[in-house]
Parts: structure tokens; sequence; C-alpha cells
């Protein structure tokens, strides 16, 4: 994989992240969130991920408690990610491989800056969509992560509160 990484530098990356605060004292009306629930969510988030995309298909393989291969489908196009976790605090995807469409990596962390305060930072390394004097699809799809990431963040809360899918849903 290492490899398909320096070939990848060569070409242009769209780099970006940020941040979404979970717990913030002067929103009483929202239900702040413990670490574990939190890492739970994250965690459930990159294993199930149609939960979150009803166009993703996924499944799992090579399972292990600090990682696993996540195979997307979604139309014709196939993507395998390597996905690392540190419990509680990192999650980490790659693409998977020398045979990708694209390569793509993101880092999902939690950060606590005080006490409680618990903020979720999104870091994001991919192919760029830009072609040369055409439309700026970075732009998009930074716009697009975003706003998935907080739609996933809401989904996680409602879930934390209601409730995980079970294991038997359809779309695990």
């Amino acid at each position: 994989m290492a490899e398909r990484r320096l070939d990848s530098r060569a070409m242009n990356l769209l780099e970006f992240e940020h941040i979404i605060q979970i717990n913030d004292p002067d929103q009483p009306h929202i239900t702040p969130l413990c670490r574990q629930r939190l890492w739970e969510g994250l965690l459930f988030r990159a294993r199930y991920p149609g939960h979150f995309n009803p166009a993703l298909d996924s499944r799992l393989e090579h399972v292990t408690n600090e990682r696993f291969v996540r195979c997307l489908q979604f139309g014709n196009m196939e993507l395998r990610d390597e996905v690392t976790m540190v419990p509680g605090h990192e999650i980490r995807t790659s693409t998977a491989g020398w045979n990708q469409p694209l390569f793509a990596e993101s880092i999902t962390r939690i950060e606590e800056p005080a006490p409680e305060q618990f903020f979720v930072r999104f870091i994001y390394r991919r192919d760029s969509g830009n072609e040369p004097g055409g439309l700026n699809v970075d732009e998009y799809l930074k716009a697009a992560y975003v706003q998935n990431d907080r739609d996933a963040i809401r989904m996680l809360r409602e879930f934390t509160l209601n409730g995980f899918p079970s294991s038997g849903s359809w779309l695990q």
C-alpha cells in the first residue's frame, strides 16, 4: 500500500479537516454524550455505513478489535478500505490494495480539550476531483463531507437515545 500512497502524492490531493462539537454546556437542550457512547457510535458508523448512507452496501472482512477491511459497493464500483482503530480515540481508514479506483484516507478522532467537552475532528486526504481548467469539484466534495459528518453525528445522537439498529438489521 505504501507504493500507492507515493503514487498518489504525485497527483493532486484534496486535503482538509473540520471539527464538530459534541457536548456544549451552553446548549443544555442537547443531550451530552459520554466518551464510550460517542466511540460506540463512531465505530458503528465505520462498520455499518449503510445506516448513514443508504446508497452504500458494505461487508466486513478480517475483523479484529484493532482493524477490519470494509468493502463498499456503490453502483458498479467497489472500494476496499482498511480500517484501524485506537479504541476510544481514533478511527483511520485507507483504501486497501493496489487496484483501487481512487486513493482516500480519513481519520475520525475524539478530542477532549476539557473534561467531558468532546469534539470530533474529521481529517480527509483523497485524490482530487478537479480537472485542469474545469469545475472546482473539490469544494463540492468538502461541503458534502462536512454535511455527511454533521448528519452522522445527528443520527448517532438519535441512536444513543433510541438504540442502535440490531445486528439482524437489513443493513448489517
